[in-house]
């Protein structure tokens, strides 16, 4: 399982968790953030919100397709959350060939000190997800792949014209 450290409301590593039977192919890992933007729309979309209330909102976004993969996921299939928060049911929609996953979670007075994404384990047609998260002390916007040890940092926001 991928997992999102954080200490003191930042963003300090995204490491796995357990071992991936695939050898890691670094040249992949080192070219794949500037060449995402070209298929980024056929891959699922985590978006994160944790307030100072101790509130989360989560949304997965991912073509209809690929959502059939999920059709009985959970709150914590899509993020693995520490015990003290609570999240809610998870609803469902779709528009235009996009499916979306959303919940929330109550998380108290204690922020979380790490967040799972078991997605890339738990769901063998899922190999990339990308990710934005924000805090009150922080934003970070990466791509956890199952091909790749660490987090893919500075995503190209190219265009097929560019």
């Amino acid at each position: 399982m991928r997992q999102i450290n954080r200490f003191f409301g930042l963003l300090l590593a995204v490491s796995l968790v357990g071992a991936c039977s695939q050898e890691i192919d670094r040249s992949f890992c080192s070219s794949h953030a500037s060449e995402h933007w070209q298929h980024r729309e056929q891959h699922p979309q985590l978006q994160i919100e944790y307030a100072s209330s101790g509130e989360l909102q989560v949304q997965l976004s991912l073509p209809e397709e690929r959502a059939i993969l999920l059709e009985t996921a959970t709150p914590g299939d899509i993020l693995a959350m520490p015990p003290q928060c609570v999240a809610q049911p998870l609803q469902r929609s779709s528009q235009q060939g996009l499916a979306s996953l959303r919940f929330e979670a109550a998380c108290g007075d204690q922020l979380p000190a790490s967040l799972g994404v078991p997605l890339l384990l738990e769901y063998p047609g899922i190999e990339e997800v990308e990710v934005s998260m924000r805090t009150p002390a922080v934003r970070k916007h990466f791509i956890v792949h199952q091909q790749c040890e660490r987090a893919l940092f500075n995503i190209a926001e190219g265009t097929a014209s560019e």
